[in-house]
């Protein structure tokens, strides 16, 4: 993870070099290779992929939920009639 955060606080800081001096940036491949075998080692990672579930499935069952509850017919305030 140290590798990976330190390899992209370079990219990005070359990026916002090159945005202030309006230059273009020419990543080596060997950056980007090792950049992507890193995000891909974290992506691949049952605990990342179970919050990224968490993190996407938890809004939606909420939103399911509202759904349901909204089927359910309002009484009006007459009960038992």
């Amino acid at each position: 993870m140290k590798k990976f955060l330190l390899a992209s606080a370079g990219v990005i800081a070359s990026f916002a070099a090159a945005a202030v001096a309006g230059a273009q940036v020419i990543v080596p491949s060997s950056t980007v290779a090792s950049l992507q075998t890193v995000a891909g080692g974290q992506i691949s990672d049952p605990g990342t992929l179970l919050v990224i579930v968490l993190a996407a499935g938890v809004p939606f069952a909420f939103y399911v939920i509202h759904k349901l509850i909204g089927l359910i017919p309002k009484s009006g305030g007459k009960r038992g009639a």
